[in-house]
């Protein structure tokens, strides 16, 4: 047993303590051996292919640009809703005093002269 555990300390040290390694240009070998990638864009000239787009690279970010835009719009929207409801600002709203009419006023004065009385309940 001790003899095994030996054997594999020492076979063990060995792969450890030697570095097989090698740089390997792989770019190169695949050149070497006719594999690398070719240029396909004289073939490709004129053709419509599935990855390429239409659009230039200005259009792209404006797309991008405005979608961003919207959406920190769209949350700035929900944030003033969860906080404020669905409520008119300040400078929207219209006046609270109320223009009551002549009949309106009589009205309301008699109504209060019954809540003061405090007629006994029947």
């Amino acid at each position: 047993m001790l003899l095994k555990m030996r054997g594999v300390i020492l076979l063990l040290s060995l792969v450890f303590s030697t570095t097989a390694y090698e740089t390997v240009n792989s770019t190169q070998i695949k050149i070497e051996n006719n594999s690398a990638q070719k240029d396909y864009q004289e073939q490709e000239q004129g053709k419509v292919l599935p990855f390429r787009t239409f659009l230039t690279t200005v259009e792209i970010i404006i797309i991008c640009v405005s979608t961003v835009l919207l959406f920190i719009l769209l949350v700035l929207l929900i944030i003033y809703l969860c906080v404020y409801g669905c409520v008119k600002p300040k400078c929207c709203r219209q006046n609270s005093k109320k223009e009551y009419t002549q009949v309106q006023l009589h009205r309301e004065r008699k109504i209060s002269a019954i809540w003061k009385t405090n007629y006994p309940k029947v």
